[in-house]
């Protein structure tokens, strides 16, 4: 066992589906909501908050954003103070917006989550207070910001989800062998990460309008975002090796989701692009899910630096055999083609 595990799983879900006011109502969130907790709670030993429909008004929510504030969370049965060897999931499945005339915005993340009592006539008209409507994604970012946890990573399920991107966005390299020293490194330093379910500026399924509303396909009980990431989640994503390590990285989850859900949606040709980025208190760190089979005893020290497996080649040139340290230069090489 690593000295640097976690005190705490925790979880805030949230999923609407019921919206009022003029605002579409949904079909898959209630469900991806309670599947994620259920997932979290049985496989991964996860303390839950879930906000359903009239739970996740403007208020309740603005009510957890006050909560973070103060390091908080309420659990069902128990307030607990959030603190540095903790580790937290905030998850939202809903509709997502962008701004169009007359809803005129500054903030650095563009996009709002709608909660459950927003007034669909009143988002059409100009010169509103957006904020008394709708909440800014850039009021989560900073509500969170004020955790102390090591490790948060934000799941977004809704159009536009995208729009959460910091301006710290970078290229995913590809995932490598989890050394025991490697390992120690994600859970060590800050690993503080998002998961959007649908780019900047596409509307996630489950269809397309004013609010985005997403749309299932078939019959389908969750959305393909959602079906995704639960398959990932149950180890689906453990990819690492051929066999498996029993560890899950935000990376690697990501990875999983994003190729079953680009296949699927561009089935259909309403593509859509999950994407992974940085949050501003990230470090090197890295989200991780332990499954069942995991042993940290059974990871294996890194190889001792030596002329054979030296990355850094020098002047020399990289051939087939060191493959697996040549990335992160694809544009590069299309440039170059």
């Amino acid at each position: 066992m690593s000295k640097y595990e976690f005190h705490r799983n925790l979880a805030v879900i949230i999923g609407i589906n019921n919206y009022s006011n003029g605002v579409p109502e949904l079909e898959t969130p209630i469900d991806d909501a309670e599947e994620l907790a259920k997932i979290l709670q049985e496989n991964y030993q996860y303390e839950v908050q879930i906000l359903l429909n009239e739970k996740a008004k403007l208020q309740e929510l603005n009510s957890l954003l006050d909560g973070f504030k103060q390091k908080t969370l309420h659990l069902p049965d128990k307030t607990v103070q959030i603190e540095k060897n903790d580790r937290l999931i905030f998850y939202f499945a809903g509709h997502g917006i962008v701004p169009t005339d007359g809803l005129e915005n500054t903030d650095n993340l563009g996009g709002y989550l709608v909660p459950q009592d927003a007034r669909g006539d009143i988002l059409l008209q100009k010169q509103i207070e957006i904020n008394k409507i709708l909440l800014p994604m850039q009021d989560l970012h900073d509500a969170l910001t004020q955790l102390p946890c090591r490790h948060l990573l934000v799941i977004l399920d809704c159009c536009f989800a995208g729009a959460f991107r910091s301006s710290l966005y970078r290229e995913i390299v590809p995932a490598r062998k989890v050394y025991k020293q490697r390992y120690d490194r994600f859970i060590r330093d800050r690993a503080w990460q998002a998961i959007a379910s649908a780019a900047h500026d596409q509307k996630a399924i489950d269809y397309l309008g004013c609010f985005g509303q997403r749309g299932i396909i078939g019959e389908n009980k969750h959305s393909p975002f959602a079906e995704a990431l639960f398959e990932g989640l149950r180890g689906a994503a453990d990819t690492t090796l051929r066999e498996g390590d029993g560890i899950i990285t935000a990376t690697e989850l990501y990875c999983y989701v994003r190729d079953k859900v680009e296949e699927l949606t561009d089935e259909y040709d309403k593509r859509q692009t999950p994407g992974l980025f940085p949050l501003k208190k990230h470090d090197k760190g890295e989200y991780i899910f332990l499954l069942p089979k995991f042993d940290h005893n059974k990871l294996e020290d890194a190889p001792a630096l030596n002329e054979e497996n030296n990355p850094y080649r020098g002047l020399k040139s990289y051939e087939e055999e060191h493959s697996q340290l040549f990335f992160g230069r694809d544009e590069l090489v299309k440039q170059l083609l």
